[in-house]
């Protein structure tokens, strides 16, 4: 027998409906849900409700609490996979903090969730909450990291995006596709990720508030670039004491001139500044000399990333900077880098 263990969190997949005519995220327990679906005879499936809560109320806090709930699952030994619903507007942000944190082993962990509600017709709750367990009670996941179940599809944690607000094909890895499907039941897997570093995140006390970024927990804002943007936004996160910055920069990884001093000033502060793209895929490059270029960047000390989201790359960073006391540009680089 194979034993999975889910981990309810609540979202539109634990829905329910509201006397006004809409719905109440996160209102169904994990056992009303895990009584809807239809397993393999070998599985045997626990279930726990760690949270209920719609996905645009999850915090750090929670994130923390998440892994240390699933370290412990996997450290006792007594566990095959673990399978977590989640709502799907930061189900992407949860699944990779848990990719970058997670010694999975052999464990595999999944996250799942729906874009229609259990009582709405054509629903997609059930069916991905099956396949979920059907994928974290598989032989060929061992080893995958932490996945993303979807439409019948399994995702790296590190590359799934919420690609539609509404339709059942929610989540996709623009350019460089799944990691396998579900037909039936039946997982086929047809790649293997490679995964960065893992990164041991500070400890977070069961006693901290759980409505955001605690004392405890590293402080870092994402600040996005558009067409003659202003610093203005740049400048109100560096003065507010954020000790990362993530730049969702456009195209190669560049920024508006005006930025450039903002930048600098914030890097000799020691604020660690990456720079990532908004695009769809592809790396950030220094292909192009001029003034906000990532060439200009690098060189005043920004960091350039490839491969993640502006998103994940903020849920990294704070990961590594409450991981230690101290931080340089090297131990950044490194922990960005498969190599």
């Amino acid at each position: 027998m194979k034993k999975v263990v889910l981990l309810a969190t609540g979202g539109t997949i634990a829905s329910a409906e509201h006397e006004d005519g809409r719905s109440k995220a996160g209102a169904l327990p994990g056992e009303v849900l895990a009584r809807q679906i239809q397993l393999h005879d070998d599985i045997t499936l626990d279930v726990k409700s760690v949270f209920q809560k719609p996905s645009n109320a999850i915090t750090l806090f929670d994130q923390h609490y998440l892994r240390q709930q699933c370290q412990a699952l996997i450290d006792s030994g007594e566990v095959d996979g673990i399978v977590i619903t989640h709502g799907t507007d930061t189900l992407e942000e949860t699944a990779y903090f848990l990719d970058t944190t997670l010694k999975t082993g052999d464990v595999t962990v999944v996250v799942t969730g729906s874009q229609r509600v259990p009582h709405a017709m054509g629903t997609d709750a059930f069916v991905n909450l099956q396949d979920a367990v059907h994928v974290a009670a598989s032989p060929q996941t061992r080893g995958l990291g932490v996945t993303v179940v979807f439409n019948e599809m399994i995702y790296s944690a590190a590359h799934v995006r919420k690609v539609s607000s509404f339709q059942i094909n929610g989540f996709d890895a623009p350019a460089l596709g799944c990691l396998g499907i579900i037909d039936n039941g039946v997982v086929t897997v047809y790649q293997r990720p490679v995964r960065l570093p893992i990164i041991t995140p500070a400890s977070v006390s069961a006693g901290a508030k759980a409505d955001g970024a605690t004392p405890s927990l590293p402080v870092v804002d994402i600040v996005n670039v558009y067409l003659d943007a202003r610093p203005a936004l740049l400048q109100a996160a560096i003065d507010s004491g954020a000790q990362g910055i993530v730049i969702d920069g456009i195209g190669r990884g560049h920024v508006p001139p005006a930025w450039m001093d903002a930048i600098r000033s914030a890097i000799d502060r020691g604020v660690i500044v990456l720079i990532c793209s908004s695009t769809l895929h592809g790396p950030v490059y220094q292909t192009y000399e001029f003034q906000g270029s990532l060439h200009d960047l690098e060189s005043a000390g920004a960091i350039g990333i490839s491969g993640l989201t502006a998103r994940k790359a903020r849920i990294r960073l704070i990961a590594l900077l409450g991981s230690q006391k101290q931080v340089s540009t090297d131990t950044v680089k490194a922990a960005f880098s498969a190599a």
